[in-house]
Protein backbone atom coordinates (compact mmCIF):
# COMPACT_ATOMS: atom_id res chain seq x y z
CA UNK A 1 0.00 0.00 0.00
CA UNK A 2 1.56 3.46 -0.72
CA UNK A 3 -0.21 5.77 1.61
CA UNK A 4 -2.12 4.09 4.83
CA UNK A 5 -3.46 8.11 5.40
CA UNK A 6 -5.37 7.77 1.97
CA UNK A 7 -8.75 6.00 1.66
CA UNK A 8 -8.15 5.30 -1.97
CA UNK A 9 -4.58 5.43 -2.86
CA UNK A 10 -3.86 2.57 -0.13
CA UNK A 11 -5.38 0.18 -2.69
CA UNK A 12 -2.63 0.81 -5.12
CA UNK A 13 0.37 -0.41 -5.96
CA UNK A 14 3.19 0.84 -8.30
CA UNK A 15 2.24 -1.83 -10.59
CA UNK A 16 -1.28 -1.09 -10.99
CA UNK A 17 -0.03 1.58 -13.31
CA UNK A 18 1.19 1.60 -16.70
CA UNK A 19 5.25 2.44 -16.94
CA UNK A 20 7.02 4.41 -20.14
CA UNK A 21 10.86 3.74 -19.02
CA UNK A 22 13.61 5.72 -21.13
CA UNK A 23 17.12 7.01 -20.64
CA UNK A 24 17.72 10.50 -20.87
CA UNK A 25 20.14 13.12 -20.43
CA UNK A 26 20.44 14.91 -17.03
CA UNK A 27 21.46 18.66 -16.87
CA UNK A 28 24.76 17.67 -16.51
CA UNK A 29 24.74 15.50 -20.10
CA UNK A 30 25.63 12.10 -18.20
CA UNK A 31 22.42 9.77 -18.65
CA UNK A 32 19.65 9.09 -16.15
CA UNK A 33 16.49 6.36 -15.84
CA UNK A 34 13.27 8.52 -16.64
CA UNK A 35 9.51 6.40 -15.54
CA UNK A 36 6.35 7.87 -16.11
CA UNK A 37 3.25 7.07 -15.40
CA UNK A 38 1.37 6.81 -18.29
CA UNK A 39 -2.47 7.32 -16.79
CA UNK A 40 -1.35 10.22 -14.94
CA UNK A 41 -0.03 13.53 -16.91
CA UNK A 42 3.43 14.52 -14.92
CA UNK A 43 3.87 11.96 -12.71
CA UNK A 44 7.63 11.56 -13.46
CA UNK A 45 10.87 10.22 -11.44
CA UNK A 46 13.87 9.75 -12.02
CA UNK A 47 17.62 7.84 -11.22
CA UNK A 48 20.42 6.69 -12.03
CA UNK A 49 19.33 3.50 -11.86
CA UNK A 50 15.67 2.12 -12.95
CA UNK A 51 15.65 0.87 -8.92
CA UNK A 52 15.95 4.25 -7.87
CA UNK A 53 13.66 5.68 -10.41
CA UNK A 54 10.83 3.11 -9.23
CA UNK A 55 11.30 4.16 -5.46
CA UNK A 56 10.93 7.44 -6.35
CA UNK A 57 7.84 6.81 -8.50
CA UNK A 58 6.36 6.06 -5.02
CA UNK A 59 6.83 9.77 -4.02
CA UNK A 60 5.93 11.06 -7.25
CA UNK A 61 2.57 9.29 -6.74
CA UNK A 62 2.02 10.82 -3.25
CA UNK A 63 2.64 13.83 -4.59
CA UNK A 64 0.59 14.03 -7.68
CA UNK A 65 -2.21 12.84 -5.28
CA UNK A 66 -1.61 15.50 -3.29
CA UNK A 67 -1.69 18.55 -6.13
CA UNK A 68 -4.00 16.63 -8.49
CA UNK A 69 -6.17 14.69 -5.56
CA UNK A 70 -7.71 11.33 -5.38
CA UNK A 71 -10.67 11.86 -7.58
CA UNK A 72 -8.72 12.30 -10.61
CA UNK A 73 -6.78 8.43 -10.06
CA UNK A 74 -8.05 5.58 -12.80
CA UNK A 75 -10.08 2.55 -11.67
CA UNK A 76 -7.40 -0.14 -10.64
CA UNK A 77 -7.28 -2.03 -14.14
CA UNK A 78 -7.00 -5.94 -14.14
CA UNK A 79 -4.20 -7.84 -15.63
CA UNK A 80 -0.45 -7.76 -16.30
CA UNK A 81 1.74 -4.68 -15.47
CA UNK A 82 2.54 -3.01 -18.84
CA UNK A 83 6.01 -1.51 -19.29
CA UNK A 84 6.96 0.46 -22.19
CA UNK A 85 10.70 0.83 -23.15
CA UNK A 86 10.87 3.93 -24.95
CA UNK A 87 14.25 4.74 -27.07
CA UNK A 88 16.53 6.58 -25.10
CA UNK A 89 17.09 10.52 -25.71
CA UNK A 90 19.39 11.34 -28.28
CA UNK A 91 21.42 14.72 -28.73
CA UNK A 92 19.01 16.43 -31.06
CA UNK A 93 16.54 16.16 -28.73
CA UNK A 94 17.80 17.47 -25.79
CA UNK A 95 19.29 20.41 -27.80
CA UNK A 96 15.88 21.29 -29.29
CA UNK A 97 14.21 21.09 -25.23
CA UNK A 98 17.48 23.36 -24.16
CA UNK A 99 16.51 25.77 -26.96
CA UNK A 100 13.08 26.05 -26.03
CA UNK A 101 13.47 26.25 -22.14
CA UNK A 102 15.75 29.45 -23.39
CA UNK A 103 13.50 30.47 -25.26
CA UNK A 104 11.44 30.75 -21.56
CA UNK A 105 13.97 32.89 -19.94
CA UNK A 106 14.81 35.38 -22.60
Amino acid sequence: MLDSESNKLEHYQLDDFTWRVRKVFNWSGDFEVMIEIEELDGCVSFGKTVKEAKADLAIALRLWVQFQGEQLLPDIREGAHIVYLDPPMDESEFDYINDELQRYTE
